[in-house]
């Protein structure tokens, strides 16, 4: 994929040397999607949720542990030799029944902490496909506006993952975008208003 990317750039280069200038522009992606306030809010709501899943899930456990601690019970009970044979008959009966519970506890427990991972990841993977859709058009937007033909990432993170090792005289537009992205955050002060 970077191998036909790389082709396209030096055609697109060779193209724009016979006739019009080239003009190219960088811009960091990772630090746009990391600093956009949207970003920082969404990743504010799913730790509250996650939060608020642990809390439900942590009730479960202490319900699952009731459940085993009971079922112990009921399994040393039915193995004391002063109940008579139908006394510790009933206590084995209750440990089954109590055993088949725990089951089905066991089952209801991983349905439920399945479907809430579930659900946080679906919310994470709406939330970050909103926000690269708002990145993506706010850079676009900006390259338009000022006549760029080329934009290209240049991640100052993590290099390896940039389409850019390096440039010299090229016009780097994130602080433009994030400015952009960020104008429209309501403050306590525009809430008002």
């Amino acid at each position: 994929m970077k191998a036909i990317l790389s082709i396209g750039l030096l055609v697109a280069f060779t193209c724009f040397s016979w006739g019009a200038e080239l003009k190219v522009a960088t811009v960091d992606m990772q630090r746009l999607m990391a600093e956009y306030y949207k970003s920082q809010e969404v990743l504010k709501q799913l730790k509250e949720k996650e939060s608020s899943f642990v809390k439900e899930l942590d009730g479960l456990r202490l319900e699952g542990r009731k459940l085993l601690k009971e079922a112990e019970n009921l399994k040393e009970e039915s193995a004391l030799s002063v109940l008579n044979a139908t006394e510790r008959e009933i206590k084995k009966k209750g440990f089954e029944a109590k055993l088949l519970d725990l089951n089905t506890f066991q089952v209801r427990y991983d349905d439920l902490r399945a479907q809430r991972e579930a659900e946080l990841q679906g919310q994470f993977a709406r939330s970050n496909k909103a926000i690269q859709d708002d990145v993506l058009s706010v850079t676009r937007y900006i390259g338009e506006r000022e006549g760029f033909n080329l934009i290209l990432n240049a991640n100052k993170a993590n290099p390896l993952t940039s389409e850019v090792v390096f440039s010299k005289n090229v016009d780097d537009i994130t602080e433009k975008a994030l400015a952009s992205l960020n104008a429209t955050k309501m403050t306590p002060a525009n809430r008002g208003n």
